[in-house]
């Protein structure tokens, strides 16, 4: 999809989960340029990045975010994946072929391949990591659900068959990690397998992991089968305050915000990257746990009264791109503008929710229902989120509703919001624009850390609409259904967008100048191979 130039919808629950890097994307802009006269370094021997613990770098051992499937893409491969212009590019498999009715793929995988062990990898491996995958579901991501059967024309040639046609399945087959049989096959309690677990076919070798310091070494496999890794280590480190840390060089790139970027610009020994993502915060209704908030007008009385500009203002401090009610970022190529946006009104707030027979009998400034209670909901947020659930407090109290912010910290938030264990929850992640957790299909919006199926919503012509955009290959009729589908959306919000993060980041290009200008993460694989 593109990252440099426009965005690309990013539609698939799963693609989203495990991808949080590979399908995010990010838009060079001018600060992303050489901004330092400092010759850059393309390799390097060691690079050094703050740690923090994102479980053990398997499939099944990560941590359920970015930044634990990322470093398990150092280790482990996936049959084909997207290019920062979202053209699906060789991985494991060369090269592909899609039948005339789009239900079978054969896929040729890549000769010589060796797992770290020195083991071949041969379609066996993949057969076994689809039988395996689908008796033990990996922490995220794995086989898309669409798959109905895979198997073996030869050791180098293997056949996927899936249920119906689906426009997106290679792209979704990105998310899927191989696995070798010859680890695995013995396995029955995947979720806490360490001893020799962490074999793969990627550039990168684990070789030492802390769960309890949050450190991580990766050194370059000698034997990869793609291009030579630019780096040859990279360690994870503690680093408990990130800028100083990086000021005094004990990691290499840093994340910035724009109060400090003052200190980098124009000082050559600097190089400053700009970019912006789909990485976006969301506020999450459960009108399962709160019938109130399962009427439309109810929902977009919140919208109307979220200020979204001011919290881009204020917590963002403008770097950062206000939410679309209808999902899909503006600079997306099925983004539709023609869909409802909600300027802030509060009164419009207040009206719609006086009609539904919420009034401020006391005068108090919070409105009641007919019972005489109080308008009041739980804001689940994490401790990273909680100044931004503090504004959107105000925001609703300016229009009558009470909120009672609950602020744990980022796991304990992720299960809540997994279980649905919230009335309103803020929650953040990588896969921003995603609209499958809007639907009621069968295998789609599987409920995760970082997304969920929408508690209690559900809308036949929603479901419909993103069926048939899956199976469109005709790119206007695809934006034709795209645009439906934003339409009714917006019109019934069942999840607001809250704003579409940017990122800045830091590092020295005398010490290593070979960071990806198409996605922002420090630690994603394509800063430190080209594969």
């Amino acid at each position: 999809m593109p990252k440099k130039r426009s965005l690309t919808v990013i539609i698939s629950l799963i693609v989203l989960l495990t991808f949080s890097c590979g399908l995010l994307y990010g838009c060079k802009s001018d600060e992303a340029k050489e901004t330092s006269k400092t010759e850059g370094k393309k390799t390097a021997d060691v690079i050094k990045l703050a740690g923090g613990d994102w479980g053990y770098p398997t499939p099944y051992g990560l941590y359920p975010r970015g930044p634990g499937s990322r470093k398990m893409r150092l280790v482990y491969d996936s049959l084909v994946s997207t290019d920062a212009d979202g053209k699906i590019v060789p991985k494991l498999a060369t090269e592909w072929k899609e039948s005339d009715d789009g239900l079978v793929y054969t896929l040729k995988l890549r000769s010589k391949v060796k797992w770290h062990d020195d083991k071949p990898f041969t379609s066996d491996d993949v057969i076994f990591s689809y039988e395996y995958q689908k008796k033990y579901l990996p922490v995220s991501g794995g086989c898309p659900d669409a798959v109905k059967q895979v198997e073996a024309v030869n050791e180098q040639t293997i056949k996927i068959q899936i249920e119906e046609p689906d426009v997106d399945f290679l792209s979704n087959l990105s998310s899927w990690m191989m696995i070798p049989k010859h680890i695995w096959e013995n396995v029955t309690d995947p979720n806490n397998f360490t001893t020799d677990a962490a074999v793969g076919t990627g550039p990168y070798k684990l070789t030492d992991y802390s769960k309890e310091h949050g450190t991580y070494r990766f050194v370059a496999n000698p034997d990869f089968w793609g291009s030579k890794p630019r780096v040859k280590e990279i360690k994870f480190v503690p680093a408990g305050e990130a800028v100083l840390a990086f000021e005094q060089g004990e990691i290499d790139r840093n994340s910035v915000t724009p109060d400090i970027l003052s200190r980098y610009e124009n000082n050559p020994e600097y190089r400053i990257m700009s970019y912006e993502t789909s990485w976006a915060y969301r506020l999450y209704f459960n009108m399962a746990k709160r019938p109130e908030l399962a009427e439309k007008s109810f929902r977009q009385a919140i919208a109307y009264a979220v200020n979204r500009q001011e919290l881009v203002d204020k917590i963002a401090r403008g770097n950062a791109v206000p939410g679309s009610p209808g999902v899909l970022h503006p600079k997306n190529e099925y983004y539709n503008s023609k869909a409802p946006q909600y300027s802030h009104d509060t009164k419009k707030a207040k009206e719609l929710l006086n009609s539904l027979g919420y009034k401020d009998a006391d005068t108090d400034g919070i409105l009641k229902n007919s019972q005489g209670e109080r308008l009041s909901f739980q804001l689940v947020c994490d401790d990273g989120s909680a100044r931004l659930a503090e504004v959107i407090k105000q925001h609703l109290a300016e229009a009558g509703i009470e909120v009672v912010i609950k602020s744990v910290d980022m796991k304990t938030r992720d299960a809540r919001f997994k279980d649905g264990d919230y009335e309103l929850c803020i929650n953040g992640s990588g896969n921003g624009e995603d609209l499958s957790e809007l639907t009621n299909i069968s295998g789609k919006g599987r409920a995760t850390s970082t997304t969920a199926k929408t508690m209690g919503y559900n809308n036949p012509e929603v479901d419909k609409l993103y069926t048939a955009q899956q199976k469109e290959k005709d790119p206007k009729k695809r934006k034709e259904l795209m645009g439906k589908l934003q339409q009714i959306v917006a019109e019934e919000v069942p999840k607001l967008t809250i704003y579409y993060t940017k990122s800045l980041a830091v590092h020295r290009p005398a010490v290593y100048d070979g960071w990806s200008e198409d996605t922002y993460h420090s630690d994603s694989r394509s800063n430190f191979v080209d594969d």
